[in-house]
């Protein structure tokens, strides 16, 4: 999700081809304004209630030398949509001043609630102005496991065996499962949303199920069914960084937005990409899930099937894969848990 958002400023800012290439990378159909759909999620998005949390924030941090510069600078019809529809904070900087990148860090820290702070770099001198998202989750189970729930057994990851792994234990009467031949996935519902744990089936690995671009949506929108499910699912807190546009190669977000882009909507001057960078954090114990995650974009100067089950073990002692929906099913937070004892 907070790539998505920060993906979304970039597109409000390009024009014609590089456009027309973000707007396919974000699935994003010919009628759809995705500003205007983002502005309504970000409402959705933003409470704090007993039990609940959700908090999402965008900000512009620009070179202080773009600004007010007419045909030399930042275009004010884009700024004007970043805060707007983004509701995004904008910032005029010196990168050159040694405080600018701690006043960054602590943005992204006071946003996260303490769970996230970057060290972040903006040393380049053609950095001409950082895109940033955050997001922040924090929920109870609705049904939260209790002290006699934790076991202590072996995870079987990858390449070893991990010794006593803290472990809950659940029964619940009519959960929603999905099995599959290529995985059994199971919901266990928080006091905002829902968490969904997917195992892949042996001899298949949690990023082959990832590597299917369809896999998410098939998964949000399939036919689940209700069983009698007996989980059990290690602890675990850990942090999480990502070069982005190194670990999506594949998909061609490079090809977008380095080399020679058109962000004419959103700069006077010629401009790419330099970096596109993701840290994320999560939680997960008897109590609840609480998960933060932030994408900064810098940008310098250029030239399954329904199936009806009575009951369904589901034991999560291998390398599986996570996602955090919000109530409306937006998936939050995805990743895959190969070792539940590492930070």
């Amino acid at each position: 999700m907070s790539l998505y958002f920060a993906l979304a400023m970039l597109e409000a800012g390009s024009a014609g081809q590089t456009k027309a290439d973000l707007r396919d990378f974000l699935a994003a159909s010919p009628e759809t304004d995705i500003g205007q759909e983002l502005s309504k999620l970000y409402a959705l998005m933003s409470y704090e209630r007993e039990g609940a949390a959700e908090a999402i924030a965008n900000a512009l941090w620009i070179k202080e030398d773009l600004v007010g510069q007419d045909g030399a600078g930042v275009k004010e019809a884009w700024l004007d949509q970043m805060t707007h529809e983004f509701y995004a904070s904008a910032l005029a900087v010196d990168f050159s001043d040694t405080k600018t990148s701690q006043m960054m860090s602590d943005w992204v820290a006071e946003q996260t609630r303490g769970k996230i702070k970057p060290e972040i770099d903006v040393s380049d001198p053609l950095l001409l102005l950082v895109l940033m998202n955050t997001v922040y989750f924090k929920a109870d189970w609705l049904d939260p496991f209790s002290e006699s729930d934790l076991v202590e057994e072996a995870f079987y990851g990858q390449d070893q065996v991990i010794d006593q792994v803290p472990y809950l234990r659940g029964h619940f009467t009519n959960r929603s499962v999905l099995l599959s031949d290529r995985f059994t996935a199971a919901q266990l519902p928080l006091m905002n949303g829902r968490m969904v744990f997917v195992l892949p089936q042996e001899g298949l690995e949690a990023q082959d199920l990832l590597a299917d671009p369809s896999f998410l949506s098939d998964l949000t929108f399939a036919s689940w069914g209700g069983a009698d499910l007996r989980i059990q699912l290690p602890k675990f807190s850990y942090r999480n960084k990502t070069d982005i546009l190194k670990a999506m190669e594949g998909l061609g977000l490079s090809d977008i937005v380095q080399g020679s882009p058109d962000l004419s909507a959103m700069l006077d001057i010629s401009a790419e990409v330099s970096t596109i960078s993701q840290e994320t954090f999560i939680a997960l114990d008897e109590k609840g899930v609480e998960a933060a995650g932030y994408t900064e974009i810098q940008i310098r100067e250029t030239g399954a099937m329904p199936v009806e089950m009575d009951q369904v073990y589901l034991t999560l002692n291998r390398p599986f894969l996570y996602i955090i929906q919000d109530d409306a099913g937006n998936p939050l937070f995805v990743g895959i848990i190969r070792n539940p004892l590492a930070e």
